[in-house]
């Protein structure tokens, strides 16, 4: 079920990342070198299904246990377990599962959301409206004149759709992460338990 489920939502995690480098090269929107600021935020949440990409392969690694046992030792709330800072500048930091990250971090800065006219906007980042307005402004207009962007509705409802338990609820993104390698972890073991007579 799961290494399936984990192709599927790894496909649409690729789309995304289509996705926002088209709208990046279109408007010359990008984040500034080696900003992790967004990054740096303990309320960022996502769904147990967008982390199970992370979690097998930690499981892959052989290091599943060793993170379910750290996880369960933390209370799952703040910054991204994987988030590293640079030591040397502030504000600075990268993500150490950048291939596995969820949605919200490859569409942050990047994605709409529908305003109350019903109309796309982009959400931007403080960091974009601080060191590039200009920028941030031809984009809203491009956007404004028809140009695609993705949206974060729009991606919420395809996990939401692949899988209504996993990819419905969003929690802190270290808990959605103890919740999906809990289940993979519960995957391995059933799918190595011996069959016993009468099973």
């Amino acid at each position: 079920m799961s290494n399936n489920l984990t192709l599927q939502t790894m496909a649409i995690l690729e789309e995304i990342d289509l996705a926002t480098a088209t709208f990046q090269t279109a408007t010359g929107l990008q984040c500034p070198p080696g900003c992790g600021a967004c990054c740096q935020n303990p309320e960022v949440e996502t769904t147990p299904l967008e982390m199970l990409p992370i979690a097998w392969e930690l499981h892959q690694r052989g290091e599943l246990g060793e993170w379910i046992q750290q996880m369960r030792a933390i209370s799952g709330i703040g910054v991204c377990i994987f988030y590293r800072s640079d030591p040397a500048i502030p504000g600075n930091g990268r993500c150490s599962i950048y291939p596995w990250r969820p949605s919200l971090c490859r569409l942050f800065g990047f994605a709409a959301v529908v305003n109350k006219q019903g109309n796309p906007e982009l959400a931007a980042c403080k960091k974009h409206k601080e060191e590039m307005p200009e920028v941030v402004a031809k984009s809203q207009a491009a956007i404004a004149g028809g140009l695609p962007i993705p949206q974060f509705a729009d991606f919420a409802m395809r996990f939401r759709t692949l899988d209504p338990n996993l990819g419905q609820e969003r929690l802190p993104i270290n808990q959605a992460l103890k919740v999906a390698l809990e289940r993979v972890g519960l995957i391995v073991q059933l799918s190595i338990a011996p069959i016993l007579p009468g099973d």
